[in-house]
C-alpha cells in the first residue's frame, strides 16, 4: 500500500530519513510529506516511532471533480462497512485548498450528510475513525488517517507554559543535530528550557523509546482492515521499549521561570525520565564553566521577540548564547531555533547547516552551529611615535596625549580597562575631552563662547582630531566628533540620528552597549567605573535598586554579580528599552530583572518593596510634565530620605551627584551614616579633575 507520512512544512527531509532509518521504504519527499510503501505494519510502525511525523495518511481516493460536486462523490467513492470497524464513529476533518472558495463547513456538512445512515459522526478523533479529505480546484482526495491525534501528542505533556514546543519540532531540531540512539554526546543542555519538551525528546531517542511509547488512543484502532492482534502487538512493543534503561549522560535544562521550571519536571516524571534531567531556576547570564562538559550539544528555542524592541533584545540574547560557548564551551554545538535570521546571525557561530520551516503562523528556522571564538578587540592606546607628523599647532595636544597614555598605561593593563578618559581639557586652547571606547574614539568639543570667531573654532576642532589620530595611530573611520554644550532638562538624552549604530565594549565581567553616533552621551559614564564595579562585587544574593538608571549599566553589573533580583527605574522609554538590551547581551532577562518606566520620586511613594542595595546618579536638574522640575541641590534630601525607607538594615545606598557645587543636606548626616568616598570613587583616568561627581555610601545607623 501507499501511504504519506506528513510534517512540518520544511522538515520533510529530515522525516524521511528518520523513515529510513525505521526501515521504511521512503518514495517521494515534499516539503510537508513523505510518501513511503509498505504493508499495515510499516504504517503502524510509523506511527508508533516515528518522532518527526505529525500523521500517517492512507490515501482512499482521488476524484477529478469540482468542489461544487467534490463533497457528494467522495462520500460514495468508499464501501464504509468495509472500512470502519467496531461500529466506530466517524471523525471529518474536511478543508479547502488553495483557490477553492467558499465555508468548509458547508461543504463538510454536505459529505456527512451523504453518508450512509448507520454512521455517526463524533468530534473527538479518540475512538473513530478519522477521515481527512481537501478539495483542490480540479481534484478532490480522501484519507484514512491512521494517527487519530496528531502524533506530536505524545501524552506526557499537559501544560506547555506560555510559548510550548511542539515535540515534533523539538525532535527534527535533535535530529538535525545528529542527536540518535547510541550516536550522540554525553552532554546536551537547554538553557531556555521552558516545560523541558526537547530535554524530554533528547532522553527518550538516546534510550531507543518509541514516541508513542505512552499513547493508548490511534485512528488505525477502528480500521477493519487493521487486525487487532497486530496492532495490540505493535503497541505493546513500543511501550516494552520504554522499560530500557536510560543512558549514562548529563541533559540539564535551566530557565528564569520557576513555574516554567516546575511544568518541566512535572512533564518529565510523566514521561519516564525525571531522574535523568537536571532542572535548575537559573538565567543565561548565571551559567558558569563548571555547568559544561568537555563536548557537548546546547540545543535551544530562545524567545524570539515579535516587537522590534523585542527583536533587538532577542538579538543580542543571541549574542550573549554565543559568547557564552566561546567561552566556556568551545568544543560544543548548538542547535538553535529562530523566527529572524538577523537575529539569528547576531550569535556569532559558525552556521553548519540549515532548515526553513513553516510552525503554524510563523516562518522559522532551524540552525546547527560550532562555536567560534570573536575577534578580540584592540584597545586604542598611546604609539610609541606619531604616525603622521602633524601641523605645528597641533604639537601640544600630541604632547600632552602621549604624557597622560603614558601615565595611564600601567594602570590599564593592571585593570584590564577598555574604556577611559585619555585627556579632560588639560590644555586651554583644546577645549576637549578624548575617551577611548575599546578600538573607536570619542572626541568631544566643549562648544566655543560666541565671542570666539566660529572659524577659528573649527580650526581648532580640526587640529584636534588630527593630533588624537597622530597620537594614537587610528584611522578616521574610528575618530568620532560630538559637540557638547550647557544642556536643558532632558537635552542630554536627545536622539541625534536615528540609525542605532549599537556597539559591546566590556568592563569588568560585563557587556555593554554604547552608541558613539546617535547620541550627545554614549550609554556610559566612565566616571561611574569605581562604583559599579564594587556594585558587582556587593550584589551577589541581594536586591538592587537602580534609580535614575539612564542605560542600566549598574543593573548589569549587579545581575553579572550575582543579584538575585534588580529592579531598574528611569522614566525614558528609550533608555529603558537600551537597558533591556544591556541585559540580554549579559544573557539576563527582563522578568527577574524588572524595568520600571517612572518618576522616581513618585515610584518610590508606591512602592512596597525592599532593597539591600541602591544606586542613585540623579540628574543635576530634570523637568517633568506631571509634577514640579527636579533639582538635585532642592530636592536630594527628601529623595535620599525616600531611598532609605526602602533601604533594608544592614543595606547601603551609593549616592552619586556630578553637580559641582553639590552640598549634602546636614539632615542626612543626623539621621543615617553618611560616607563620604568621592574620592575613592573617582578612577584615575578622571583625577585631573576631581570635581567630576561626589559619591557618598550611606547606610541606616545602627541600633
Amino acid at each position: 500500500m501507499e501511504f504519506v507520512a506528513t510534517s512540518m512544512p520544511g522538515i520533510a527531509e529530515l522525516l524521511a530519513d528518520e523513515l529510513s532509518s525505521l526501515g521504511i521504504s521512503v518514495t517521494e519527499t515534499g516539503r510537508a510529506h513523505v510518501a513511503f510503501t509498505g504493508g499495515t505494519a510499516d504504517a503502524l510502525r510509523v506511527c508508533l516511532w516515528s518522532r518527526l511525523a505529525e500523521r500517517v495518511l492512507l490515501s482512499l481516493a482521488t476524484l477529478g471533480v469540482t468542489p461544487d460536486i467534490a463533497p457528494e462523490k467522495l462520500a460514495a467513492s468508499q464501501d464504509w462497512l468495509s472500512l470502519v470497524g467496531n461500529d466506530a464513529p466517524l471523525h471529518i476533518h474536511l478543508e479547502h485548498g488553495p483557490g477553492v472558495r467558499g465555508d468548509n463547513r458547508i461543504s463538510t456538512k454536505r459529505f456527512i450528510q451523504a453518508l450512509p445512515p448507520q454512521f455517526t459522526v463524533s468530534r473527538d478523533a479518540r475512538g473513530s475513525c478519522c477521515i481527512r479529505a481537501r478539495l483542490d480546484p480540479n481534484e478532490a482526495h480522501l484519507w484514512l488517517d491512521l494517527a487519530g491525534d496528531p502524533l506530536h501528542r505524545r501524552g506526557y505533556r499537559l501544560a506547555g507554559g506560555r510559548a510550548p514546543l511542539r515535540e515534533t519540532l523539538g525532535a527534527a531540531m535533535l535530529w538535525a543535530a545528529g542527536w540518535r540512539q547510541g550516536n550522540h554526546p554525553a552532554a546536551l543542555m537547554d538553557p531556555f528550557c521552558g516545560s523541558g519538551t526537547l530535554l524530554i525528546e533528547a532522553a527518550q531517542i538516546a534510550a531507543g523509546w518509541a514516541a508513542g511509547a505512552q499513547r493508548q488512543h490511534y485512528g488505525f484502532q477502528q480500521w477493519r482492515a487493521c487486525r487487532r492482534q497486530l496492532w495490540q502487538d505493535a503497541m505493546e512493543e513500543a511501550a516494552e521499549s520504554a522499560r530500557q534503561p536510560l543512558p549514562e549522560m548529563s541533559l540539564k535544562g535551566f530557565d528564569v521561570d520557576g513555574r516554567a521550571i516546575q511544568l518541566a519536571q512535572q512533564n518529565a516524571e510523566r514521561a519516564g525520565v525525571r531522574q535523568a534531567i537536571h532542572f535548575e531556576r537559573r538565567e543565561l547570564g548565571a551559567l558558569r564553566s563548571r555547568d559544561f562538559a568537555d563536548q557537548g550539544l546546547l540545543v535551544a528555542n530562545p524567545p524570539w521577540g515579535e516587537r522590534l524592541d523585542e527583536q533587538q533584545q532577542a538579538g543580542w540574547l543571541h549574542f550573549a548564547l554565543g559568547r557564552l560557548l566561546a567561552k566556556l564551551a568551545p568544543n560544543w554545538q548548538a542547535v538553535l531555533l529562530g523566527a529572524d535570521a538577523e537575529v539569528m546571525d547576531r550569535s556569532g557561530m559558525d552556521l553548519q547547516s540549515q532548515w526553513r520551516l513553516k510552525n503554524g503562523p510563523f516562518n522559522n528556522f532551524i540552525r546547527l552551529y560550532h562555536s567560534r571564538q570573536p575577534a578580540q578587540v584592540e584597545v586604542v592606546t598611546i604609539a610609541e611615535s606619531s604616525a603622521f607628523e602633524v601641523p605645528e599647532g597641533a604639537q601640544p595636544l600630541v604632547n600632552r596625549l602621549r604624557k597622560n597614555g603614558k601615565h595611564l598605561r600601567r594602570w590599564l593593563e593592571r585593570e584590564d580597562i577598555q574604556c577611559y578618559r585619555l585627556y579632560d581639557r588639560d590644555l586651554p586652547e583644546f577645549n576637549v575631552a578624548v575617551d577611548i571606547y575599546g578600538d573607536q574614539v570619542l572626541v568631544q568639543e566643549f562648544k566655543a563662547p560666541k565671542t570666539v570667531d566660529p572659524e577659528k573654532a573649527k580650526q581648532r576642532r580640526d587640529l584636534a582630531v588630527t593630533a588624537v589620530r597622530a597620537a594614537l595611530g587610528v584611522h578616521r573611520e574610528q575618530v568620532h566628533l560630538r559637540t557638547r554644550e550647557r544642556q536643558k532638562g532632558n537635552q542630554q538624552y536627545q536622539k541625534l540620528d536615528g540609525q542605532g549604530r549599537y556597539r559591546l565594549v566590556r568592563e569588568g565581567q560585563a557587556q555593554l552597549l554604547i552608541n558613539l553616533q546617535d547620541y550627545l552621551d554614549t550609554g556610559l559614564f566612565l566616571d561611574h567605573r569605581p562604583t559599579r564595579l564594587k556594585i558587582a562585587e556587593e550584589a551577589g544574593g541581594k536586591r538592587f535598586l537602580n534609580l535614575f538608571a539612564y542605560t542600566g549599566s549598574a543593573t548589569v553589573h549587579a545581575a553579572v554579580g550575582g543579584a538575585k533580583r534588580t529592579v531598574t527605574v528611569d522614566a525614558s522609554k528609550r533608555y529603558l528599552e537600551w537597558a533591556a538590551c544591556n541585559l540580554a547581551a549579559n544573557g539576563f532577562s527582563t522578568e527577574q530583572h524588572e524595568l520600571v518606566r517612572a518618576d522616581t520620586m513618585r515610584w518610590l511613594d508606591e512602592c512596597q518593596e525592599q532593597f539591600d542595595l541602591v544606586f542613585c546618579d540623579p540628574p543635576t536638574f530634570s523637568n517633568n510634565k506631571s509634577r514640579s522640575d527636579f533639582v538635585v541641590e532642592e530636592h536630594h534630601g527628601e529623595l535620599i530620605r525616600k531611598i532609605m525607607r526602602r533601604l533594608e538594615p544592614g543595606g547601603v545606598l551609593y549616592f552619586s551627584c556630578n553637580y559641582r557645587r553639590f552640598q549634602l543636606d546636614p539632615s542626612i548626616s543626623k539621621w543615617y551614616q553618611v560616607e563620604d568616598i568621592s574620592r575613592w570613587s573617582i578612577p584615575e583616568d578622571f583625577r585631573r579633575n576631581d570635581k567630576i561627581h561626589v559619591c557618598y555610601a550611606i547606610r541606616h545607623v545602627e541600633d
